[in-house]
């Protein structure tokens, strides 16, 4: 062990303060053990493999007769799982610290105590909204359903876009709801008016009327963090719980993880059209959606989505698409052939999946009910992938989103032979989805949003590659 790492206590015994970085330890049958630091920089030139082989002399043994101790941001976890997935070790333990942690080492006895995690700051904050509707009844009605949280504070309701500036000064807020139709201004307007100046997450309230489709979006582009619909009494057991999740989420959001919007380079690389893409996304998903595809080549194999979105909206996220697209991007209908240089889009509010019938994949669009509360579902697409013929020669993403829908599915697929993509953290409006579907083993790659067009371009060579050997 390099002991400039640490500061000595006593002889035998380390006690180490560490910050984003990762310690690992190597424990040997006879209990002594040996370990050290590691940044990202050592990992990445090879020093975690170098350290092994040190172990090994050190110890005078061999990894199959050593437990592997590791102790690290969940970055650096994956990292280091992929790099010790085909080696063979007695034993392995993972502690996940993303924050600061302290570690108490013995190498002589080959005991490694680890601090208890810090409570996320965020998760017991008191949130203060504000609410913007010119609707009485529905200011009273979401300052009901939200207050049912202990963790909500309606700290100002405001009747007019004019009011809201001063009630943004006075209270300073760390939510908003906005509902999109007021008088003096659509609340896209005044989105793009207040979220510039001041950031403040912001959830569009909506009707889902037709109309509204095309202003959800633009809203979504131009930084709203999500939208809900306006809850009706009889729905409010349902919707209520979802409205909550969304609040205490967006409280989270830190605006620098969405980018403005920029022109989009389209990769010049060629696609093997010999497979299907799969995606499945939720919250901050409309806009990862229109980066990514806007970023692939003009020349496309069949790509199916699961987008979680209401009804009358799919139709109008798909036309916007098309309209951004050089191949067709439409909402998918019941009995399409799927073709290449064409996008699906699932319906809102029916479930999607996929049916071979003479060497042909069919879409199919049902009225089954949701999975994991969703529908459409990504986790009822994959699972309908299963049984496909070709699955050896699919390509699953997993996007931003609330929740786990997606997760078990796409770990169903890696092991089936598909490659997987999960979205990277620090691109992802919400991390939920990707996380869990990390967390389960089922992504092959994460991948930051900006690098996934160019991915599945590199993933679809790789079975071109493996039908010619």
């Amino acid at each position: 062990m390099d002991n400039k790492f640490f500061t000595s206590k006593t002889q035998n015994e380390y006690y180490l303060k560490v910050s984003f970085e990762c310690f690992i330890c190597v424990e040997a049958n006879n209990g002594k053990s040996c370990g050290t630091l590691l940044s990202n920089l050592d990992f990445k030139k090879g020093k975690f493999s170098q350290f092994l082989k040190d172990a090994e002399k050190e110890l005078n043994t061999i990894k199959s007769m050593m437990t592997l101790k590791v102790v690290g941001s969940s970055s650096f976890l994956r990292e280091v799982k992929s790099e010790v997935e085909e080696l063979t070790f007695k034993d392995q333990k993972y502690v996940q610290r993303d924050d600061k942690f302290e570690v108490v080492f013995y190498p002589n006895e080959g005991k490694l105590r680890v601090s208890k995690e810090e409570a996320k700051k965020d998760d017991n904050k008191v949130i203060n909204v504000l609410i913007v509707d010119d609707s009485k009844t529905i200011r009273n009605l979401l300052t009901k359903v939200l207050s049912k949280s202990e963790r909500i504070n309606i700290v100002a309701t405001a009747e007019k876009p004019s009011e809201v500036e001063a009630l943004i000064k006075e209270h300073k807020p760390d939510v908003i709801t906005l509902d999109i139709h007021m008088p003096e201004m659509n609340g896209v307007d005044l989105l793009k008016t207040i979220y510039p100046k001041y950031k403040i997450p912001t959830i569009m309230i909506t009707s889902i009327s037709i109309e509204e489709g095309p202003l959800v979006l633009e809203a979504l582009e131009s930084g709203a963090f999500d939208y809900i619909q306006k809850p009706k009494i009889e729905e409010l057991s349902v919707v209520g719980p979802l409205m909550i999740d969304k609040v205490i989420e967006a409280s989270k959001f830190k605006t620098n993880r969405r980018s403005s919007s920029s022109i989009i380079n389209r990769s010049n690389n060629v696609f093997n059209k010999d497979c299907t893409i799969v995606i499945g996304s939720s919250t901050g998903g409309t806009t990862a959606l229109k980066d990514i595809l806007c970023g692939l080549p003009s020349d496309i194999p069949p790509v199916l989505i699961v987008q979680h979105i209401p009804a009358v909206f799919s139709k109008a996220f798909a036309d916007r698409l098309n309209g951004l697209c050089p191949f067709t991007v439409s909402e998918a209908i019941d009995g399409d052939v799927v073709e290449s240089n064409h996008v699906y889009i699932a319906p809102g509010g029916q479930q999607m999946k996929i049916k071979e019938r003479s060497g042909k994949k069919i879409i199919q669009i049902t009225d089954d009910a949701p999975v994991n509360r969703f529908k459409p579902s990504v986790d009822y697409m994959f699972q309908s992938f299963e049984n496909a013929a070709s699955k050896e020669n699919l390509i699953a993403v997993i996007l931003t989103g609330m929740g786990k829908d997606g997760a078990k599915g796409i770990r169903k697929l890696k092991d089936l032979g598909a490659l997987t993509i999960a979205q990277s953290e620090e691109s992802c409006v919400v991390f939920g989805m990707p996380k869990e579907a990390i967390a389960l083993g089922g992504a092959t790659e994460v991948v930051h949003k900006e690098n996934i067009a160019e991915k599945m371009v590199e993933f679809s060579q790789s079975f071109k590659r493996k039908q010619a050997s």
